[in-house]
């Protein structure tokens, strides 16, 4: 059983992209959403072993890797982590999988796209289940593997290629951070199993290195979890499916790296030095990424830099050594981020695939099911009280303050709170609630999605209402309330609340509040500040611009001018084989020369050795 909930995935993906054609569309959509859905049941179980009945498994099916000390078993490793996060990519997973044959009906690569998000949940179980960093590192490489493919699936799209070609690069950077640390932690701790290597952690605890290990290990969270400096992959990756976007954002890829961070917590436990550039960098993130998604204009890139926020906030209560709150985060995100993009492309669905809120509104009429799923998401990502989103955000919030050292973290991540309920609210009151700007012919066609649309909806929206509740005892136990202020624990709350309202009165139109506020005199006011921000903002900070000018273009520059003609060209064509076969034709051709042909010529060579031979013998 416990085999078979990481191999079906895998025998899902093998059957679908082999005999799709045999299977046909309807047939692989069928066949890969019933294995999914059979893994489901089998994380329930396992849930129940590891979880509710405290039991941990370890499976060695033998050894896979093994060069003189190091020795590496492939293996499994089912526990309380393990447990929750199985539950979280199956049940994702298999409602992606049954959303994905409504969606994307009518493509003619369904069964390609069905073997691809297959072979996507089968690297991200391997990546969960693993007992080493090795395995691990598989089931890493892996998910960025299909991210790739899966973004480039419409291979037609120039966008869709420079998006998945971009994912993959950035990717790579945080990828080298983690190669680099699995080298220090053999080289520290003789293993990169984790039992081992926790098990001896205190004889090395003081060790210079620990720091060293901890930071690498968290570059590579930073570019699978898009982090601030290597977020730039994550909006472009919307150029993909929408359901690729539920997958990639929800449960799978951008989680990647908050469970290693999650994994490593007794490394960065012998880190404070570690733990404090991850909360920093946590909290920058959560704020930096609230502040663009106020001004995008796309529907699923507003999800996607909210996406980007809510790992900020997962990133900063891991620096607090709360992992199990960040998990507890994690796994509600999951529900209410996956609700949003399927909505959202329940909504493009229904449009023709338009994506622009400013040619949306008046949709509450015509997609009343889908407003209603984009209302309970948007909420429990506002943390509206007794949602999912509510029990974790709070809860993190209150943990930042109590670390009085790290105040800023804490009012990062409330202005944060403030800054997505603004832009929460904002999408759903131009997308359904304002005067409508959709063509007529568009939009007297629009309606609800068939079942396999909406069932999956109505499932995701119940997880983003109950998990919170339920799961809140089982993720991170029955500890005793934290020692804050009333007006701590409110302040979450009343800054999302204000928010919501300024959004809304900011959107709505100005007749219903004009006797609220004051008359505007537009000549008066700098007519700059506003379009400036507003440019700052939807440029994302210029960090493209600045990446690409300072950073890639030195780089290219470098590679062309230094390690292409100098190098390669150069210094190793000279002095390596094509140089030396250069060189012995050069040495051939001149010694060729000297056969002129000519008789008297020879003679003269002849005689000349001939008056050497015997002078060498006279001597």
């Amino acid at each position: 059983m416990y085999i078979l909930i990481v191999f079906l995935p895998l025998l899902s993906a093998i059957i679908s992209g082999g005999f799709g054609r045999n299977l046909g569309e309807k047939g692989a959509g069928v066949f890969t959403s019933t294995c999914i859905v059979i893994c489901w049941f089998i994380s329930l179980v396992i849930f129940n072993e590891t979880n509710l009945n405290t039991s941990i498994l370890y499976l060695k099916l033998g050894k896979w890797l093994d060069s003189e000390l190091l020795t590496t078993n492939f293996g499994f490793q089912f526990d309380v982590l393990t447990g929750i996060m199985l539950i979280v990519i199956t049940s994702i997973s298999a409602l992606v999988h049954i959303y994905s044959t409504g969606y994307m009906s009518g493509d003619p690569h369904i069964p390609r796209f069905m073997c691809y998000l297959s072979l996507f949940t089968f690297f991200m179980i391997l990546l969960v289940t693993s007992d080493n960093y090795v395995q691990l590192f598989i089931g890493w490489e892996g998910v960025g593997l299909c991210s790739y493919l899966l973004i480039n699936f419409w291979f037609t799209r120039i966008k869709a290629n420079k998006a998945a070609i971009k994912a993959m690069l950035v990717n790579r950077v945080g990828d080298i951070g983690l190669v680099l640390a699995m080298f220090v932690i053999f080289k520290e701790f003789g293993s990169l199993e984790f039992t081992t290597v926790f098990s001896v952690l205190n004889e090395v605890s003081y060790s210079n290195n620990m720091t060293f290990i901890c930071i690498l290990l968290f570059i590579g969270a930073v570019g699978k979890s898009a982090q601030l400096g290597l977020h730039t992959w994550l909006p472009d990756a919307m150029e993909g499916p929408t359901p690729v976007s539920a997958l990639i954002h929800a449960a799978t890829m951008v989680t990647a790296g908050v469970f290693l961070i999650i994994r490593s917590g007794p490394l960065f436990e012998n880190s404070p030095l570690a733990l404090i550039i991850v909360t920093v960098l946590g909290a920058l993130t959560a704020f930096f990424a609230a502040t663009i998604g106020l001004v995008q204009n796309d529907l699923k890139k507003v999800v996607a830099y909210s996406t980007c926020s809510q790992l900020g906030y997962m990133v900063m209560v891991c620096g607090l050594s709360n992992y199990s709150t960040s998990l507890f985060h994690l796994m509600n995100h999951a529900y209410f981020k996956a609700l949003l993009f399927l909505s959202a492309g329940s909504v493009i669905h229904a449009l023709a695939d338009e994506q622009d809120m400013r040619k949306m509104g008046g949709l509450i009429k015509f997609l009343p099911f889908t407003y209603i799923m984009i209302f309970i998401g948007s909420f429990s990502l506002m943390g509206f009280p007794y949602l999912a989103g509510f029990y974790s955000k709070d809860l993190i919030l209150e943990l930042a303050y109590e670390k009085y050292y790290l105040t800023l973290a804490h009012w990062l991540g409330v202005f944060s709170a403030l800054l997505t309920a603004y832009y929460s609210i904002r999408l759903i009151y131009l997308t359904f609630i304002s005067n409508s700007n959709t063509k007529k012919e568009r939009l007297m066609e629009a309606h609800e999605s068939s079942w396999n649309i909406t069932v999956p909806l109505g499932g995701l929206a119940l997880g983003s209402i109950f998990v919170g509740y339920l799961a809140k005892e089982v993720v991170i136990g029955t500890v005793p309330p934290l020692v804050v202020p009333t007006i701590v624990k409110l302040i979450p709350t009343i800054f999302s609340l204000l928010g919501a309202i300024l959004a809304f009165i900011g959107y709505n139109s100005f007749k219903t509040y004009k006797i609220f506020l004051p008359k505007i005199n537009r000549g008066t006011v700098p007519n700059v500040v506003g379009p400036v921000v507003y440019s700052f903002l939807n440029s994302a900070w210029q960090f493209n611009f600045i990446i690409n000018h300072f950073l890639v273009s030195k780089m290219l520059k470098f590679g062309y001018l230094v390690s292409y003609r100098i190098l390669d060209r150069g210094f190793f064509e000279v002095i390596g084989p094509m140089g030396v076969s250069k060189w012995i034709v050069r040495v051939g051709q001149e010694i060729s020369n000297l056969q002129s042909g000519k008789v008297y010529n020879y003679t003269l060579v002849m005689i000349i050795f001939v008056v050497l031979f015997i002078l060498v013998n006279n001597l």
